[in-house]
């Protein structure tokens, strides 16, 4: 298990940033990094069951294990939906995402940080450079 860890400096307060993360409109727009028509299903809030999925409905399933508004955020990755079905993956109960918002000046340094499967390292850490560039530019 390899973890990804990326600090984005945001123009905006971590009033303006959360929305950024938990506003679906405003989050397929920089998850479109990852792949085109990115989207969520399911309720941002404390032990939501939170669906990350691609235009087909295809994606992974994770569950809100903090949650505190414009501090932090974590999501534990549950398994996976393939077309239409549900599975637990065993593997997935180290994968975390991680989001920390702390208010600097007038900006927000977001701290993202990411625990995967090796093989996947070298390819979502590209993506989360490119999404990194979106976030920032949404943040202006």
């Amino acid at each position: 298990m390899k973890h990804i860890k990326k600090e984005f400096t945001l123009d905006c307060g971590p009033a303006e940033a959360w929305p950024l993360v938990v506003d679906r409109s405003k989050y397929e727009k920089w998850a479109a990094a990852f792949q085109e028509g990115s989207t969520y299903t399911g309720d941002m809030g404390l032990d939501e069951t939170v669906h990350f999925v691609d235009t087909s409905g295809n994606g992974l399933v994770s569950k809100v294990v903090v949650f505190e508004p414009e501090k932090e955020i974590k999501f534990s990755f549950l398994g996976e939906i393939t077309d239409g079905k549900y599975v637990e993956v065993a593997a997935f109960a180290d994968m975390l995402e991680h989001y920390v918002f702390e208010p600097v000046g007038n900006q927000t340094k977001m701290f993202v940080d990411v625990a995967m499967d090796d093989k996947y390292y070298d390819m979502m850490n590209e993506m989360w450079d490119r999404a990194g560039i979106e976030l920032v530019k949404l943040s202006k």
